[in-house]
């Protein structure tokens, strides 16, 4: 990424490289004489720069495709032999880990309970949490393209330093460099809001936006009694970090609903699991508790949509229910309080990633270098 392209005929290469396999990973199978069309790139070029993803194993022909008459063209997709990208999402309760591979799809998954430790115990857990979800694939460690971490914090995609996480009480790790000492292959560190804009934008083709936020809600960890809330911010197609690294970081506090429900009677639930249990049976003290939530949080979106104004607000979480719940209610206040005179109207979504969207999403600085997008850093 660091390269300079030194002349037009360089910076033309470039281009029409990442243009074609973008397309191929967009599309999924496709001809020569349609990567043609669909990227105004002459044939001879598509050919030549075809041949030389085929030769680097990028980019394989993968047999013949339909035809009205005359020669069937050849089909061309991304390598399934390509080998993979290893991506962890680490909370305060649990660590999800993906094999992933060249499209950012699933290949393996494994979900292991976690409890905070120091970065040397959590980096040995990933080690052998990765080890095993590789053995269990047939390859090892050496044969990745690149391995992601994300997690809740303060981070530097730079350096890939930890330069505070609350949830871990960690301080000054140089989480990048003790990982690739511990395994042996790049690894880039992701604030895990970023994680889920960053999938959202490259692995979700139904999110054709240059602009999104991904608005992460965090309810598993009980114990602060609020809400954990960040953002990903995608700009122009590419990682927003800020002038210090820190854009993203939401300070104002939301409740949790949990605690929004002590405070309404004795009857309330009183752990996650019975409260969303009950919000499912419309329990007058659940229900109250996330109008609550609702209310704070709202004020959170509407502030993020008219300063950034983006095309897409995607919401992700470790709680599906409670998500799903707030959404109805934050598209009407974002419909009743949006800027009046904007041009448009950005979509409020739920991800559509799955549980292991942050997974996914820590490697696509791994996809970005394979495709040569020059979107993280």
């Amino acid at each position: 990424m660091a390269n300079r392209l030194t002349g037009k005929p360089q910076l033309n290469r470039f281009v029409n490289r990442r243009l074609i396999l973008d397309r191929i990973r967009r599309v999924g199978e496709i001809s020569r004489a349609e990567l043609a069309k669909q990227t105004a790139i002459r044939p001879p070029t598509v050919s030549v720069v075809v041949k030389e993803l085929i030769d680097e194993g990028l980019v394989e022909e993968i047999g013949a495709g339909e035809t009205s008459g005359g020669r069937a063209p050849r089909m061309l997709a991304l390598s399934a032999r390509r080998l993979r990208a290893l991506g962890f999402e680490v909370s305060e309760s649990a660590i999800l880990a993906g094999l992933c591979d060249l499209n950012g799809d699933l290949c393996g998954q494994r979900e292991v309970p976690f409890k905070p430790v120091t970065p040397s115990e959590a980096i040995d857990e990933l080690y052998s949490i990765g080890s095993d979800l590789l053995a269990e694939n047939g390859i090892d460690w050496s044969l990745l393209e690149g391995v992601g971490v994300a997690l809740p914090g303060h981070l530097s995609a730079e350096t890939g330093h930890v330069r505070w996480s609350t949830a871990f009480n960690w301080r000054d790790v140089p989480l990048k460099r003790l990982c690739e000492e511990r395994w042996g292959v790049t690894t880039d560190v992701v604030n895990d809001s970023l994680a889920g804009g960053l999938a959202s934008h490259l692995l979700d083709t139904d999110t054709a936006v240059d602009n999104l936020v991904f608005l992460y809600l965090r309810f598993q960890d009980v114990a602060p009694g609020v809400v954990g809330v960040g953002t990903g911010i995608i700009i122009r197609g590419a990682a927003y970090h800020g002038q210090f690294g820190a854009a993203g970081e939401i300070t104002t506090p939301v409740k949790h609903p949990l605690a929004h429900a002590a405070d309404l009677g004795r009857d309330a639930p009183k752990t996650l699991t019975a409260f969303v249990e009950a919000l499912a049976e419309a329990h007058p003290a659940a229900e109250a508790a996330m109008e609550r939530v609702a209310t704070e949080l709202s004020t959170l979106v509407i502030h993020v949509l008219n300063l950034l104004e983006p095309g897409l607000l995607v919401i992700g979480t470790d709680t599906p229910p409670l998500r799903d719940w707030l959404l109805e209610r934050l598209r009407t206040y974002a419909q009743e309080h949006g800027l009046p005179h904007q041009a448009g109207s950005t979509q409020l979504v739920a991800s559509s990633l799955g549980k292991f969207g942050v997974a996914r999403g820590a490697i696509v600085p791994t996809l970005q270098r394979v495709f040569r997008i020059p979107q993280w850093a």
